[in-house]
């Protein structure tokens, strides 16, 4: 057997061993939030020909993804409330739905009602991601994270090919091009419709949730450095992810290599979620959310002077370490609700949303002092300000 044989032989043996892969179930909320991600940082390129079009200010830019973001984020909880109490098939299909009916309009609109229906769109994403994510967190007792992890991961890889497909889409047929992504999403919405549970999740068969014995100020100090840690990693991510595509296009380059840059973070993001669920299934999450913050650093300021292929490795770098903590950070969450999955994946991927969309505003008021470039390259040092916080989170594994 050669090495490469024997390598391939152990991924099989790895992925045979995460029976959450065959739950039909699990893998239509998989795709749905493949669709879905698609669907939102496709959405970044939409907005970047709006913005060129009307000559948007990096400042009203900011404003519109922050109006996007907290329809998502704020929504979230409420999404999640309902989720727990009715179950997620409802709110999987009928998120999913909502996105592609208002991203179709945003393809086919004149400008000022397209950039409406794209933030009206938030509402669909903001009802898929709690629910999607108790669906996935509760598909596995022995690999919680890494289930978790697979699930983001799905997400991510639609974040990496949103961009890219509809670049190359809008490159052939300008905006309209874009509504081929809602058309292609059917496919996810027929299998959640087809394989979903109509109620809420049976958990007869799992253990009860653990409860909780942390005093209030425990509960304190795991929540106060898990929020920080959130505010900087999201903050973060979503001026990358926001803000790359705008400053490429005004570069003269194609929407096509803008695609190619803006889903490459994403892919990195993808990656790493994967590798450090496997990490803290075995070794708990203070290290991944350590490795990951220290490790953002030097790809975040590198990528925007680089040139050619160092671009393209300094932007996944990136995305792979700013990614590596996402799951460890929603699972810390669901330990201080236990019983109430949806309703903490609502209220910490609502903070998410949130917390990344002020940080998305802020860089644009920044970059208009600033210039994009700077602006988006200070944003390298934000992680170091939350590492000295990570000791105080909880040691478990799977956490």
């Amino acid at each position: 057997m050669t090495g490469v044989d024997a390598g391939f032989q152990i991924i099989l043996d790895f992925l045979r061993r995460l029976t959450f892969l065959k739950d039909r179930g699990y893998l239509s909320v998989a795709a749905t939030h493949f669709w879905v991600d698609v669907m939102n940082n496709g959405r970044t390129l939409l907005v970047a020909l709006l913005a060129v079009e009307m000559a948007l200010s990096n400042a009203r830019v900011g404003a519109l993804l922050l109006l996007y973001n907290l329809g998502s984020a704020l929504s979230q909880p409420l999404f999640g409330l309902l989720a727990d109490r009715f179950g997620a098939r409802w709110l999987v299909v009928g998120g999913l739905g909502w996105m592609m009916a208002f991203y179709s309009l945003g393809a086919m609109l004149p400008p000022w009602p397209a950039l409406i229906a794209i933030t009206i769109a938030s509402l669909g994403s903001g009802s898929f991601h709690p629910s999607g994510t108790k669906v996935a967190s509760e598909s596995s007792d022995s690999h919680r994270t890494q289930a978790t992890a697979f699930f983001f991961m799905s997400g991510q890889l639609g974040l990496f090919m949103g961009p890219i497909l509809a670049g190359y889409m809008m490159d052939w047929f300008n905006r309209p091009g874009y509504i081929v992504l809602p058309l292609l999403s059917l496919v996810a919405r027929m299998s959640g419709w087809r394989w979903l549970h109509t109620g809420p999740a049976v958990e007869s068969d799992r253990p009860a949730p653990a409860k909780t014995n942390q005093t209030a100020p425990a509960l304190w100090r795991t929540l106060l450095p898990l929020v920080l840690i959130i505010i900087v990693t999201q903050s973060v991510s979503l001026s990358a992810l926001n803000f790359t595509p705008k400053l490429f296009t005004e570069s003269g380059f194609s929407t096509t290599y803008v695609g190619i840059v803006s889903g490459l973070f994403m892919f990195g993001s993808a990656v790493g979620g994967i590798v450090g669920g496997a990490i803290a299934d075995r070794s708990g999450g203070k290290p991944v959310i350590l490795l990951a913050l220290l490790g953002a650093v030097l790809p975040l300021y590198l990528y925007i002077p680089t040139e050619g292929i160092d671009r393209f490795l300094w932007l996944f770098a990136a995305g792979f370490f700013v990614g590596m903590p996402h799951s460890i950070l929603v699972l810390m969450a669901h330990a201080l609700l236990p019983g109430r999955r949806a309703l903490a994946s609502g209220l910490t991927l609502g903070f998410m949303f949130f917390s990344g969309a002020i940080g998305t505003y802020v860089l644009g008021l920044v970059a208009d002092q600033i210039g994009l470039a700077q602006a988006l390259q200070g944003t390298a040092f934000l992680p170091l300000l939350a590492v000295g916080v990570v000791p105080l989170l909880p040691s478990a594994k799977g956490a």
